[in-house]
């Protein structure tokens, strides 16, 4: 069957595979079919209960806001007598956030988000461990319970069995006991629903960050020098005290983040707080391990370079940027899974992109792969001079996406990869040496004694000269030019730096023009001369010997012409 047709039957049987059937009715014998019952969509939940994630960050917003008959509502309901009343449930309530804001160890991110929740945590469908509290027993794990409602919604809520361990917990804390030393304006004003004195607390504590982030990596900086100099190695560069590095930072930055934690800061904050902390963290993890990494691949570059091995330098420094992009996606998919996103689905959607971005990049990726045949054919490499679509210039660069040429004008030429491997590439680091020719133009008054004299003279230059390679060197008797003597020059120079073969040419033709002027040879100039004269062109007697011989070839009988000698 031909491809067209066979094309054609397959949209049409794709076309009947998705259409809704439809049959022709005969009046009395067929009618149209009753359309099936709708079942009624369960409505959400407007407290957001239907995970364990909405369950807990629901009660700590509306705990924080100091909403307690709504915070109350994230309670097992309870089903026996007697029940407490609402004020000692919300009493419940604001002890909880309290033991929360100074106690809770696991992190609001990591909580399930799947209705479902955990299913491989060893525990009964229903029930949920979203974390732990550290406290007298060093364990206070707070569950979730799954019940159905009224409306027939599976929502999760706060277990009874957790709830009733609450007063417990909270007369153990020594929070409450700080407050107290603290002026109570600080205490009662709240700002953004957290007290004054924990904002006070935390911006006071950065500069104590850092300054304790710099005295650790100062330490680690003389540990540092003392094992360099137990090994004999020169000691490192001193640094500022005041120059913050990225180590320094990070430092500082989990320091401040355990205080945050002691002082019992809000946990809603710090949700937010810790997702800041996370993307700084990644940040400053990704700058120091890109600063390793060139300083390594810098010292392999060194290395590479000191023996030669330039092709293995340029590869080093691909490498290093293939594994500075690795690094960038390993942080970020840590980043995502950090802030509770399903990394597998996210790592679906980056092949599902890497294909569409394939289909869509093809340039990039011809570019891309151009640069690796580049590298790792030894075409050319950074630092050679080459002649590139008519553009000479240094090799500075050779990236993966294109290769950056400097011209001899000191601009900056970007090549393709993709073109760097199609078209011709012209390596002059590869020359061993250099080609001089030269053609010399003698006025036509020399005689040939004279003119082989002059030859001999710059063939002695050429073979006394250690520049000049004696195997392929020549001078030679050129060609009748229209106002010249052509004598060509033609020779190889041992040298294999331009500047040098420069240098080699310049004083090569400087004694040629010595050798001239001792032999009394003159350049000629392009010129016109008009001789007048009344004398004959030729010898008289040579002329009458040809005139003689001339007549005797219309003799009959002589074949041929024959000119006497003189």
């Amino acid at each position: 069957m031909p491809a067209r047709r066979f094309f054609a039957l397959l949209c049409f049987c794709a076309s009947l595979s998705v259409s809704t059937p439809a049959f022709a009715q005969i009046p009395g014998v067929t009618s149209p079919a009753a359309p099936a019952p709708q079942q009624p969509k369960t409505p959400s939940d407007p407290l957001g209960r239907e995970n364990p994630w909405g369950c807990i960050l629901g009660f700590i917003t509306a705990a924080q806001e100091e909403n307690y008959p709504l915070a109350i509502q994230y309670f097992q309901p309870l089903t026996g007598r007697p029940r407490p009343s609402a004020a000692e449930e919300g009493e419940v309530a604001a002890q909880l956030l309290t033991i929360l804001n100074q106690k809770f160890t696991g992190a609001l991110d990591f909580i399930s988000r799947d209705p479902l929740g955990r299913l491989d945590d060893g525990l009964p469908p229903d029930e949920e461990k979203v974390g732990g509290v550290l406290g007298v027993s060093e364990s206070f794990p707070v569950y979730l319970v799954r019940l159905e409602d009224k409306e027939g919604r599976k929502l999760w809520y706060i277990s009874r069995k957790t709830l009733e361990q609450v007063p417990e917990m909270y007369e153990t804390l020594q929070f409450p006991e700080l407050e107290k030393k603290i002026p109570r304006t600080l205490v009662v004003h709240r700002f953004l629903a957290m007290p004054f004195w924990q904002w006070l607390a935390i911006l006071l504590f950065v500069p104590i960050a850092l300054f304790a982030g710099r005295i650790l990596t100062r330490l680690f900086g003389l540990c540092v020098q003392l094992l360099r100099k137990s090994r004999g190695l020169p000691p490192l560069a001193p640094q500022q005290f005041l120059r913050f590095g990225p180590a320094t930072l990070v430092l500082a930055t989990l320091i401040h983040f355990w205080f945050v934690n002691f002082i019992g800061a809000s946990l809603l904050y710090r949700l937010y707080y810790r997702r800041v902390l996370l993307v700084f963290l990644a940040a400053s993890f990704y700058w120091v391990l890109t600063r390793i990494t060139r300083a390594l691949t810098a010292r392999i570059g060194i290395s590479l370079s000191s023996r030669g091995m330039y092709a293995e330098r340029s590869i080093v420094s691909l490498i290093r940027r293939f594994v500075e992009v690795t690094i960038f996606i390993f942080v970020a998919l840590l980043v995502l899974h950090g802030l509770g996103f399903d990394v597998s689905t996210a790592l679906a959607g980056v092949g599902i992109g890497t294909l569409a971005l394939g289909l869509g990049a093809q340039k990039t990726f011809e570019n891309m792969f151009g640069g690796i045949s580049i590298v790792f054919d030894k075409v050319i490499q950074v630092g050679d001079t080459c002649k590139i679509n008519n553009q000479t210039g240094v090799v500075e660069d050779i990236g993966l996406r294109s290769t950056r040429l400097r011209t001899n004008e000191r601009t900056l030429l970007l090549i393709p990869n993709g073109v760097m491997a199609s078209v011709v590439v012209e390596n002059l680091r590869f020359r061993d040496k250099f080609l001089c020719q030269q053609v010399i133009r003698l006025r036509y008054d020399l005689s040939p004694d004279h003119l082989r004299y002059v030859v001999g003279e710059i063939r002695e230059i050429l073979a006394q000269n250690p520049k000049v390679e004696d195997a392929t060197a020549r001078v030679s008797f050129l060609r009748f030019a229209e106002y010249a003597l052509e004598i060509e020059i033609y020779c190889y120079i041992l040298e294999r730096e331009y500047n040098a073969y420069l240098a080699a040419q310049e004083g090569l033709f400087l004694e040629i023009m010595n050798t001239l002027e001792k032999t009394g040879a003159v350049i000629a100039l392009p010129s016109q001369t008009t001789i007048v004269t009344q004398d004959s062109w030729l010898d008289p007697d040579k002329a009458k010997a040809i005139k003689t011989a001339l007549d005797k070839a219309h003799e009959p009988g002589v074949s041929g012409t024959q000119v006497p000698s003189p």
